[in-house]
C-alpha cells in the first residue's frame, strides 16, 4: 500500500506540475498576442506637413517684417505685429491669409491700404518658395504609394498657404485626401476629431488601420489616438513616451519602423 501510494502522490504532484506549467505557457501566450495586437496591421498613413514631410527653411521673421511694411504699419512695433499675426494664423475654423491680414488689420483699428488679394498671394507664393522637402520624404511617399498604402495628409494652417507649400513639394500626387484646417469643408484644427474622422472616410479605412505620422505630440498624435488611429511620432522618445508610441528621428528611419513593426 505505502508503494501504491507513493506513485498516487507523484502523479498527483505530476499533474500539478503539468497544470501550472499549462497555466504560465498561456499566460506568457496571452501576453505574446497582447504585444502582438497592440500593433494593427494599417492600410493607410496620414502625414502631417510642416515639421514632418516638409519644412519652412527662409527667415520667417523678415516674411513678416515685409508683411508689415507692405501694409504700411511701420508705426506698429515688430513684436506686437509678429505676435498678433501668429495668433491668427492658429485660429480654427475656414482660414485663408487674406482673413489673417484683415484680422490682423482689424485688431490694429487700421483699414487696409493695398489690394489684400493680391498680397496674400505674393506672402503665400514666397512662403511656398522657401520650403524644402524633409530628408527622405520623396521616397517614402513613392514607396508607400507603389505598394498601394493609401496616404493623406492632415496639416494645420491657412488653406492657400499650406496648399502653396504642398504645391511647391511636389507630392501632391501621392496623397488621395488632403485636410487642411483652413478649407471651409474642414475648419477644424488638429487635434480636433473632425479632420482624423475625414481623413479615415476619405481613406475608406477604419481609423484602426490608419497610422498619423506627425511631429507635434499633442496635435498629431494625441488627437490621432483619441480619434482611434496609431501614430508614430517624428520626435524625442520622451514626448513619445507620455503618448505609448515610438518615436523615429527622421523619414528615413520610419520607414525602416513601418517595414519591421506595421509590415508595410
Amino acid at each position: 500500500m505505502r508503494s501504491f501510494s507513493g506513485t498516487a502522490d507523484q502523479h498527483t504532484a505530476g499533474a500539478r506540475s503539468l497544470r501550472i506549467s499549462l497555466r504560465a505557457t498561456l499566460r506568457a501566450t496571452l501576453r505574446a498576442t497582447q504585444r502582438v495586437t497592440l500593433t494593427r496591421v494599417i492600410d493607410a498613413v496620414c502625414f502631417d506637413l510642416d515639421g514632418t514631410i516638409g519644412g519652412f527653411a527662409g527667415d520667417f521673421a523678415g516674411l513678416l517684417s515685409l508683411v508689415r511694411t507692405e501694409l504700411m504699419l511701420e508705426q506698429c512695433t515688430m513684436n506686437s505685429f509678429a505676435d498678433i499675426v501668429k495668433q491668427e494664423l492658429v485660429r480654427d475654423g475656414p482660414l485663408t491669409l487674406k482673413l489673417v491680414l484683415e484680422r490682423t488689420l482689424e485688431r490694429l483699428e487700421q483699414r487696409p491700404q493695398v489690394d489684400l488679394d493680391l498680397l496674400s498671394r505674393e506672402i503665400a507664393a514666397a512662403y511656398a518658395a522657401e520650403v524644402r522637402q524633409a530628408q527622405g520624404a520623396a521616397a517614402l511617399l513613392a514607396r508607400l504609394d507603389g505598394k498601394g498604402i493609401r496616404l493623406a495628409l492632415l496639416s494645420n494652417g491657412p488653406e492657400d498657404m499650406q496648399r502653396a507649400a504642398l504645391a511647391e513639394l511636389g507630392f501632391e500626387r501621392y496623397f488621395r485626401v488632403v485636410l487642411i484646417s483652413g478649407d471651409s469643408d474642414v475648419a477644424v484644427r488638429k487635434p480636433g476629431a473632425r479632420i482624423f474622422t475625414l481623413a479615415c472616410v476619405g481613406l475608406e479605412t477604419a481609423p484602426e488601420h490608419a497610422l498619423m505620422v506627425g511631429n507635434d505630440a499633442r496635435a498629431d498624435i494625441g488627437g490621432a489616438l483619441a480619434s482611434g488611429l496609431q501614430a508614430v511620432l517624428i520626435g524625442s522618445d520622451r514626448d513619445a513616451q507620455e503618448f505609448g508610441v515610438p518615436a523615429v528621428g527622421g523619414l528615413e528611419p520610419l520607414d525602416t519602423l513601418l517595414h519591421t513593426r506595421f509590415g508595410v
